[in-house]
């Protein structure tokens, strides 16, 4: 680095391509490229077989939805980080089954009804105290 031509062999040597540069992009760590493959391709499989009887079963027509939960299912299917695992199951879910009842609509039928009832019970007070 101390000369130019120091300086210009070092440039080449740091564009040069590598022959081993290490596992592909998307790749995760303990699979090679070899390995993951046929995975990857069963996940796919799975998951157009799976998304397929979901659409039947929950009338799904859109395309785009249809498209985004082969991808989720891919994911589900594949050895990734449960994040992303969770994720996915999260969107399927939400895609395919109806969320529960809120449970604050009940609370406040009981809260207006205790309300209620204690108007009730001030209104009898009242007519009872007036009387005597």
């Amino acid at each position: 680095m101390q000369t130019e031509e120091g300086r210009a062999l070092r440039k080449q040597w740091s564009t040069k391509p590598r022959k081993n540069a290490g596992r592909p992009k998307g790749t995760r760590d303990g699979y090679t490229l070899e390995a993951i493959t046929p995975i990857r391709e069963q996940a796919k499989k799975d998951a157009e077989r799976i998304v397929a009887k979901m659409t039947k079963d929950n009338n799904i027509d859109d395309e785009y939805a249809i498209e985004a939960l082969k991808a989720a299912v891919e994911i589900m299917r594949e050895p990734c980080q449960n994040r992303d695992r969770l994720t996915a199951a999260r969107m399927v879910l939400d895609f395919t089954k109806t969320k529960p009842a809120a449970k604050s609509e009940v609370t406040i039928g009981k809260a207006e009804a205790f309300l209620e009832s204690l108007l009730v019970s001030d209104d009898e007070e009242e007519q009872d105290g007036s009387e005597t």
